[in-house]
C-alpha cells in the first residue's frame, strides 16, 4: 500500500485545501513543462506560418504537415455509427427493445453537434504533441412552467371570517385564495422543469488538460482541466464578490508576439478526484474552493473523459512522446538537403564571358525569339572563329549532376520517414498501371496492417466515448424525453434495468460499427447477404418442414440464430419472432370431387338401405296381417264348431 507523507493528506479547512490543489496542479505541470514546450514549437512547425518564413536564407520540406494530414484520413474519416447489442445475442425481448432505445438516443445526440470536428481535433493533437483528448458533457435546460395550484380548504374562525389552510397546513392570506370549477386554491411559485437535456462530446486543449504524475492511466488519482475565463465571465458565473477576488494569471497565445502581454484571464481548474469521488474548481494563485460538487455524473470509472489518445505509449510515465521525435533526424537530414537543393537550383543558370570588343553580344542574352542582333564588323566575328571562340559560357554539368544526386537522396529520406511513420506507397495512391486488380488488393492490404493497431486505438476511443454517452443517457434523461428522441415506448421495467449499471452491462453491449470503415456500401452489402443467405435457408429448410422431418418451431429457431449474426437484420428480428406455423389448407379440387362422389355414394347407399328397411317392414306387416286374419279366421272356425256343438 502507498505511504503518504504529511503533504500528500488533503487538509480540511478550504484555505488550505485551495492551496493544497493549487499546488498538485502546479507539479504536475512542471513536470509535464518541457514536453509543453516542446509541444508549443512543434505546433509551430507544423503551421509553419511564421512572418520571417519568405526570408529565410534555406528552403524546407513541411513533410511533418504531409505525414499529420495523411494519417488523419487514415484513422478517421466518417463519423461513426453506434451498435447496441444484446450481450448474448439470445431471445431476450426486453434487452432487444433497451439496445433500441440506447442506440436511437446515442444516434440523436450524435447529430445534434458536430461530433467529427471534435474527433479530429482530438487526433490531430496525438499527431502532433503526442496526446489527444475530449470530454463528455451534460447540459440539463431548466425551464419554469405554470405556477403551481395549490388546493386550500376554508376553516371558520369566526362569524363570516375564515382562514385558509392547505393540506401541508400552510396558512394563507384572503386576498392570495381564487376560486374555480375545482374549488378554492392558491397559485404558487412556477415549477422548474427539465425542458430539454443534451449529452455531448467536448474537445480539450492539449495544454488545458493536466493529469497526476504516475506511470500509466489506471495508476492516477485525479485529472484536472483549464478554464479561461475573462473578468466578465467570472461576473457572470459567480458573481461581482467572489469573481474580483480571483486573480488574472494567464496571457492569451495571441498575445505572444507583443513584449508587453496583458494577463486579461483567469485560470479557473476543474479537479476530479477519484479517492474522493469530488469535482472541485480552484483558481490558479487564490486561496478559496472556489466549488466542490459530489460526483455529478455518476460513471462507472467516475472520469468524465475516456483514456487519452497517446502517439506513442510507454508503461514507465504518462508523458506523452510526440511522433515527431521518432524521425526528427530524418527530417532535419532532409531539411539539410532540400536547403542545398535551393542553393543548387539558384545557382544554376546560364552565365558566360565574351569578347569585350564585340559590345553587341552583350545584347545576345537579352534577345528575344527570333531576334538577330546586328554587328558593326562582321566580318572580323567571322575572321575569329564566329561565335564559339568570342564567348563561353560557365558549365553546368557538376550542378546539374550534384542536383540529380541531391534529388535522389531526397526521395530515399523521404521513404525512410514514411517506413518510420507507417504510411506505405499505397495510402498515397501510388501503385503500378500494369498490377492487377488482384495484386493491388493484396498490397492494399498489407498497406493497412501497418495501421490496424492505431485504427483499433481510436476505434477504442471511440468505444469508450460511446459507453460513457450511453451511460449518462440513460442516467440523466427522463423517461419522457427517451421517449421523445427515440420514437420508442419506455416501461418502467425497461428504466429500472438501464439505470440500473450492473443490469445494464447483463443485457446489452454498447460499441460502434468498425468507426473508420461503415459506409453506405457496406450496408447494403450485410442487407444483401442476409437476404440471400434467408432465401437460400428457407429453400432448404422448406421442403424439411413439410415433410415432418424438421418441426417448424426448430426451423424458425434455427433462422433467428443465423438472423441475429447479421448486424442489419435486428429491425427484423421481431418480425421473424411473430412468424406462426400456417394453418392446415383447405382441400384441393380433386378432393373436393372425391368428397363430392363418396358423399353421392353414401346417399344412394343409405336410400337402398332405407328402401330395403322399407320393405322388410312391409313384408312383416303383411305377414303380420296374414297371421291377424289366420287367426281370427281359427277363432271364427272355435266359434261355429262350438255353436253347433250347443245346438
Amino acid at each position: 500500500m502507498a505511504q503518504y507523507n504529511k503533504e500528500d493528506l488533503e487538509p480540511k479547512q478550504d484555505k488550505d485545501r485551495a492551496a493544497f490543489w493549487n499546488n498538485k496542479v502546479t507539479d504536475a505541470r512542471d513536470f509535464e513543462e518541457t514536453w509543453r514546450d516542446r509541444s508549443q514549437a512543434l505546433v509551430e512547425r507544423y503551421r509553419d506560418d511564421s512572418l520571417d518564413r519568405q526570408e529565410r536564407p534555406f528552403h524546407t520540406q513541411n513533410i511533418f504537415y504531409s505525414n499529420v494530414d495523411t494519417l488523419k484520413s487514415a484513422l478517421y474519416f466518417k463519423t461513426p455509427k453506434p451498435k447496441v447489442t444484446r450481450r448474448f445475442n439470445d431471445g431476450d425481448p426486453l434487452g432487444r427493445q433497451i439496445a433500441r432505445v440506447i442506440e436511437r438516443g446515442l444516434q440523436y445526440q450524435l447529430d445534434m453537434y458536430n461530433f467529427d470536428s471534435t474527433m479530429r481535433k482530438a487526433i490531430e493533437d496525438m499527431l502532433i504533441v503526442g496526446r489527444g483528448t475530449v470530454r463528455m458533457r451534460y447540459e440539463p435546460v431548466i425551464i419554469e412552467s405554470e405556477p403551481q395550484r395549490i388546493e386550500v380548504e376554508a376553516q371558520p374562525i369566526g362569524e363570516n371570517t375564515f382562514r385558509f389552510i392547505s393540506k401541508s397546513g400552510e396558512e394563507f392570506e384572503t386576498g392570495q385564495v381564487k376560486q374555480d370549477t375545482q374549488g378554492l386554491h392558491v397559485l404558487g411559485p412556477p415549477e422548474e422543469v427539465v425542458g430539454e437535456q443534451s449529452i455531448y462530446c467536448e474537445y480539450v486543449h492539449w495544454s488545458d488538460f493536466v493529469i497526476e504524475p504516475n506511470r500509466n492511466w489506471d495508476d492516477v488519482n485525479w485529472i484536472a482541466f483549464r478554464h479561461l475565463m475573462t473578468r466578465q465571465q467570472l461576473i457572470d458565473y459567480y458573481g461581482d464578490a467572489k469573481a474580483n477576488k480571483i486573480p488574472l494569471t494567464y496571457s492569451p497565445d495571441y498575445q505572444s508576439n507583443n513584449k508587453n502581454r496583458n494577463v486579461d484571464r483567469a485560470e479557473i481548474y476543474e479537479i476530479w478526484d477519484k479517492s474522493t469521488s469530488k469535482q472541485i474548481f480552484i483558481a490558479a494563485s487564490h486561496d478559496e474552493i472556489l466549488e466542490e460538487n459530489d460526483d455529478p455524473y455518476n460513471l462507472m470509472n467516475f472520469w468524465p473523459c475516456p483514456e487519452p489518445l497517446y502517439g506513442i505509449t510507454t508503461t514507465s510515465t504518462t508523458i506523452p512522446v510526440p511522433e515527431f521525435f521518432i524521425y526528427e533526424d530524418q527530417v532535419s537530414e532532409l531539411d539539410l538537403i532540400t536547403a542545398r537543393i535551393g542553393v543548387l537550383t539558384e545557382a544554376l543558370k546560364r552565365r558566360g564571358v565574351y569578347d569585350a570588343s564585340f559590345q553587341e553580344l552583350n545584347r545576345l542574352s537579352d534577345a528575344a525569339d527570333n531576334q538577330f542582333v546586328p554587328v558593326d564588323n562582321m566580318a572580323m566575328l567571322n575572321a575569329g572563329g564566329g561565335l564559339t571562340n568570342v564567348m563561353q559560357e560557365a558549365p553546368l554539368d557538376n550542378i546539374i549532376k550534384a542536383l540529380q544526386q541531391l534529388y535522389q537522396s531526397r526521395q530515399v529520406i523521404v521513404q525512410t520517414i514514411y517506413e518510420i511513420v507507417g504510411i506505405s506507397d499505397l495510402m498515397r495512391g501510388q501503385t503500378a498501371s500494369r498490377e492487377t486488380a488482384t495484386a493491388q488488393r493484396i498490397k492494399g492490404q498489407f498497406g493497412s496492417l501497418r495501421l490496424v493497431n492505431r485504427q483499433r486505438e481510436i476505434e477504442r476511443f471511440i468505444d469508450q466515448i460511446m459507453e460513457m454517452k450511453g451511460e449518462m443517457l440513460v442516467e440523466n434523461l427522463e423517461p419522457e424525453v427517451l421517449q421523445k428522441i427515440t420514437g420508442l415506448q419506455v416501461t418502467p421495467e425497461m428504466v429500472a434495468v438501464i439505470q440500473d449499471d450492473r443490469l445494464r452491462c447483463f443485457r446489452v453491449r454498447i460499441d460502434t460499427d468498425e468507426s473508420g470503415a461503415i459506409d453506405q456500401a457496406v450496408d447494403q452489402k450485410q442487407r444483401t447477404e442476409f437476404l440471400t443467405a434467408t432465401v437460400q435457408f428457407m429453400q432448404a429448410l422448406g421442403p424439411l418442414v413439410q415433410s415432418g422431418s424438421i418441426g417448424f418451431e426448430q426451423g424458425k429457431q434455427m433462422l433467428l440464430f443465423a438472423a441475429r449474426a447479421f448486424p442489419g437484420a435486428r429491425e427484423l428480428e421481431e418480425s421473424l419472432e411473430a412468424i406462426e406455423a400456417p394453418q392446415p389448407a383447405g382441400p384441393s379440387p380433386t378432393d373436393k370431387l372425391v368428397e363430392v362422389e363418396a358423399a353421392k355414394v353414401q346417399a344412394q347407399t343409405e336410400q337402398a338401405s332405407a328402401d330395403a328397411q322399407v320393405k322388410i317392414a312391409r313384408l312383416q306387416l303383411d305377414k303380420q296381417k296374414a297371421d291377424t286374419d289366420e287367426r281370427l279366421k281359427q277363432e271364427k272356425l272355435e266359434i261355429e264348431k262350438a255353436k253347433l256343438v250347443a245346438g
